[in-house]
């Protein structure tokens, strides 16, 4: 794919702009572009990144070209940005779209023009536009039928490409189990957490608190726990706020994934566990996920996890449910909620997350404690006492 400049902001999507971008990403037979209408889609959608829909005006018509597009580019807002350099979202998103997408059985907006800059992280996407389909308000929860629709392609993903990860397109992807991120995510998880109990503590019970500080020097052993089990590609962000539906809410055609900038090699599980922890209220949940969990587990043994019980599929599912808190403490502590919407919407996951892990009593995976000589426990001493030291500097 031939390449444009890529936009330092939203200013330069212009009209020569948008055509060379089309034209290099494949379009063929593209009429002359006489104007464009960007609309800023800046209401708490995506605090990662700056998001467009674009209207596009043609001398004549042609059925072929597009009449709107999706544009993302880098959020403008620093504390964002930090994330990204710390987990390279912008690249990982780009990999995907440009990689994965047509390999996956899932379906996504097809990529009409993209480009990734290593040296600066910047990145542009032009993606196809599925505004006729349906976006669930996540604060308010999807229904029933909506949730096993999301969990069944899922499914579909994570059995595509289940313990076979090493091979062409994901050889080389982003790996969340890797032993070195482990010690990574620790020390971040240490160092979001006051931030985060700061600016959500009124949300979080004195017991959920107690644990999320227990976790805090054990992240590193939680991930090796569940690093034991089978591998697959997630989507790392399932919520119903990058899910879209179709008119008859059913899957398939008519369901969509949006916004993989968190994709990469982990266990499914952590796909369904934060989606029935965020997107589903808290009764609805209640009512239906051991149906769904069973209904994932045929799909991906029906796609060759023949060795993968159920029993094994509903403990990893509780287990995840517990890396829910690291989701509330990077974002919470991590991220500018200020967006109205966006921090509502965060409020009622956090509700739904801690109830979800009480209700499967998923504390039972919080590791236990090195031996007092070892090295790990040295390291989880050390990260401990950097986590007091900050919390005393932050008073």
């Amino acid at each position: 794919m031939s390449r444009v400049e890529i936009p330092q902001s939203s200013k330069e999507i212009t009209v020569d702009w948008m055509q060379q971008a089309l034209a290099f990403g494949g379009a063929s037979n593209l009429p002359t572009i006489d104007s464009i209408a960007p609309e800023s889609m800046g209401d708490g959608a995506n605090v990662m990144s700056e998001l467009l829909r674009c209207r596009i005006f043609y001398r004549y018509t042609a059925p072929s070209a597009p009449e709107s597009v999706i544009i993302k580019l880098p959020s403008t807002d620093p504390k964002s940005l930090r994330m990204n350099r710390q987990q390279s979202l912008y690249r990982r998103e780009y990999g995907y779209y440009s990689q994965v997408s047509s390999d996956a059985p899932i379906r996504t907006p097809t990529l009409l023009y993209g480009d990734y800059e290593e040296r600066s992280q910047r990145f542009v996407l032009v993606l196809e536009d599925l505004g006729g389909m349906v976006q669930v308000d996540q604060a308010q929860g999807v229904t029933t039928s909506q949730a096993r629709s999301a969990i069944r392609a899922a499914a579909r993903l994570h059995g595509h490409y289940w313990n076979n990860v090493d091979r062409p397109p994901l050889s080389g992807f982003h790996d969340y189990l890797r032993p070195r991120l482990r010690l990574l995510l620790q020390l971040a998880y240490l160092a979001y957490l006051p931030p985060a109990l700061e600016n959500f503590g009124h949300l979080i019970p004195d017991r959920m608190r107690r644990l999320a500080e227990m976790l805090g020097p054990r992240v590193a052993d939680f991930v090796s726990n569940v690093s034991a089990g089978p591998r697959t590609f997630v989507h790392g962000d399932f919520r119903a706020g990058n899910v879209l539906f179709g008119a008859d809410a059913g899957d398939g055609p008519e369901f969509a994934v949006v916004d993989w900038q968190v994709c990469g090699i982990a266990n499914g599980l952590f796909d369904v566990a934060y989606f029935l922890g965020s997107s589903v209220s808290t009764e609805v949940r209640r009512q239906m996920e051991r149906e769904a969990l069973l209904e994932y587990h045929d799909i991906v043994r029906s796609m060759g996890a023949r060795d993968f019980s159920f029993e094994d599929c509903w403990r990893l599912y509780r287990q995840h449910m517990l890396s829910r808190l690291l989701i509330i403490v990077f974002i919470g502590g991590g991220l500018n909620l200020s967006d109205q919407r966006s921090r509502h919407m965060f409020e009622t996951s956090i509700r739904r997350s801690l109830a979800a892990i009480e209700d499967l009593e998923a504390d039972e995976f919080l590791p236990a404690r090195r031996p007092f000589f070892s090295r790990a426990n040295a390291f989880s001493a050390l990260s401990t006492g950097t986590y007091k030291a900050y919390r005393l500097l932050r008073r």
